[in-house]
């Protein structure tokens, strides 16, 4: 019972530290692309990937926004990974998928995964679309420097308090776009 009181405690703590203002700004932005008929591109890695799944079926189901978990498609991710680089199996999809009215929301803990780093680059460079992302506490990721619209930190050490977080995180955003219909 010690573990779990201290993990509660830790996911408490966590949440206290979450920049609301930055959960705001996403808020925003996916009913900005809904508004416009766009398309939410939801990435992660891992966990990251589970949260990323889970988000795009809320966001389709109860949000009424049209979402794809990228990694969903496992043959076309694979056929990428497989033959493009891992590193490419995230960005070469938006380069056939994204339009100018769509929305990406990136999840990594270390903000370091290169297949996101590289997905972010490319709508950042190519594309004008919206950029999201959640990440773990490093204030020294590469995604804090590539220009997101929202980005918000979870300032936790432990990776399992930051997925739980990030989770939190999206069920609020879903909350909140229901809200506003």
């Amino acid at each position: 019972m010690e573990t779990m009181e201290k993990h509660m405690k830790q996911v408490e703590e966590g949440m206290s530290l979450i920049d609301l203002g930055e959960v705001e700004k996403m808020v925003q932005a996916l009913g900005i692309t809904r508004n416009l008929g766009g398309t939410v591109y939801v990435f992660g890695n891992g966990g990251s990937h589970a949260t990323a799944s889970h988000f795009a079926n809320d966001l389709m189901k109860m949000c009424k926004i049209r979402a794809i978990c990228l990694g969903d498609s496992i043959p076309i991710t694979s056929a990428y990974g497989n033959d493009d680089g891992w590193e490419n199996m995230f960005s070469l999809q938006l380069q056939r998928l994204l339009q100018e009215k769509d929305g990406v929301f990136a999840i990594s803990c270390s903000g370091n995964s290169e297949n996101v780093v590289q997905a972010l680059e490319f709508v950042g460079g190519y594309r004008k679309a919206l950029m999201l992302g959640l990440t773990g506490m490093s204030n020294e990721s590469r995604i804090n420097h590539l220009g997101l619209d929202a980005l918000v930190h979870t300032r936790v050490p432990d990776i399992r308090v930051q997925e739980d977080l990030h989770m939190i995180i999206c069920h609020g955003l879903v909350r909140s776009l229901q809200e506003q219909e």
